[in-house]
């Protein structure tokens, strides 16, 4: 599909804000693992509030899981299955080392009488500025559905109008607190929205905060990326999904992945938990770059990860395998692993294994998969966020 939709850019005549500008987007979620831990501690340390509506309360709850050690978090926190397969991930996705603690991070919904305008934010937030290092509020997927005003050159919130909440007047209030981090986001996404609104605007966001100078959470490119880094677009694709079966309309638009959803129009984050940690982690990095860290990665993070293998070697026995598989490879420091069985057409046929591994060499046992048939051959990929390794099998003709 071929995008149709010219890109709006609108004039933007203010002037320039004194911020250091830093952009979070789905490229930084990879930096999470490496930030470091002085920066974790003053980040930690921030008062931070944001308001948003109910993917915003995804966002909080999936902050409230990375505060567990993985192993106490909900199985809330935890879910990679997705009730269509095609889009499950990685168990690796909704994994992370360590607590991170939140404490001192605050989530608000809309008070009651407004909604989604930077005048009710700055009314809500102003007379408890003080109690406050960071702030920030985020449009939500509702804010930009078809036929919204919020690009409107003069109503819409990069518009000329000085009566009513806008860039301009969201920048006055940044400039009344010089000593305040002010955030400015792009909007949560839906399967459905993908709109033409939400692609000017967040387009309009992106170009106002690199020309001045802000602090840009770009959670809809965040959303809108898979984990492999592939853009996503809306469901008007002619593609069925359970009870969706939108006619193609030959358009590409941004829109949350389905592997961040398991909504078919909306983008609620909870069902499956890939998208919210995500967003999560990418939080994080962009507290850290506030609290100080330059967002560098350090070639070796640890005296241990310079050992690490590029590449894991993976044994196996037997092989053909009959009723049992015992797999054996070499770690040179702990690291969660999955173990994933795929056909030669590429596709997932078992999940072995996937869980933390601690320093040494590793040896699992399995019983032989039932899904797998007899005289075929597979490939086992062992994978960890750092190494990989692929290993052939062959199935024995007559397993007993």
């Amino acid at each position: 599909m071929k995008s149709s939709f010219p890109v709006l850019l609108f004039l933007l005549t203010c002037t320039p804000l004194s911020a250091q500008r830093i952009l979070v987007d789905h490229n930084a979620v990879a930096l999470f693992e490496h930030i470091p831990p002085q920066y974790v501690d003053a980040a930690k340390e921030l008062r931070m509030l944001f308001m948003d509506r109910s993917v915003g309360g995804n966002i909080n709850d999936a902050l409230s899981c990375l505060s567990y050690p993985h192993v106490a978090a909900p199985n809330s926190c935890k879910r990679y299955q997705h009730r269509d397969s095609a889009y499950a991930v990685s168990p690796s996705e909704v994994y992370w080392e360590g607590s991170w603690d939140r404490s001192r991070w605050r989530y608000e919904f809309w008070p009651s009488g407004c909604s989604e305008d930077a005048d009710c934010f700055v009314d809500f937030i102003e007379p408890r500025i003080d109690s406050f290092d960071v702030v920030g509020f985020q449009f939500s997927y509702l804010a930009v559905m078809p036929g919204s005003n919020i690009i409107h050159p003069v109503d819409g919130f990069f518009g000329s109008r000085l009566d009513r909440g806008t860039a301009t007047s969201y920048s006055a209030f940044a400039d009344r607190h010089p000593g305040k981090t002010i955030l400015w986001w792009t909007t949560s996404l839906a399967r459905g929205i993908g709109s033409e609104e939400s692609q000017v605007f967040n387009a309009a966001m992106r170009e106002y905060a690199r020309v001045h100078d802000l602090v840009l959470f770009d959670v809809a490119d965040i959303l809108s990326h898979d984990p492999a880094g592939n853009p996503c677009f809306d469901n008007r694709d002619g593609v069925e999904y359970l009870d969706e079966n939108h006619p193609d309309d030959g358009l590409d638009i941004p829109a949350i992945c389905p592997q961040y959803t398991t909504e078919t129009e909306g983008g609620h984050l909870g069902s499956i938990s890939a998208g919210g940690i995500r967003v999560a982690k990418a939080f994080w990095v962009l507290m850290a770059r506030i609290a100080g860290w330059d967002g560098a990665v350090n070639a070796v993070r640890d005296p241990a990860a310079s050992a690490f293998p590029t590449r894991f070697d993976v044994q196996l026995s037997p092989n053909p395998v009959s009723e049992s598989l015992t797999v054996s490879f070499f770690l040179a420091h702990g690291t969660f692993v999955t173990m994933e069985l795929f056909d030669l057409l590429g596709r997932r046929v078992a999940e072995l294994y996937a869980g933390q591994r601690p320093a040494g060499a590793q040896q699992l046992f399995f019983r032989r998969p039932p899904s797998l048939a007899p005289g075929r051959i597979y490939f086992l990929r062992v994978h960890s966020a750092v190494a990989s390794g692929v290993a052939r099998i062959v199935t024995d003709r007559d397993p007993q």
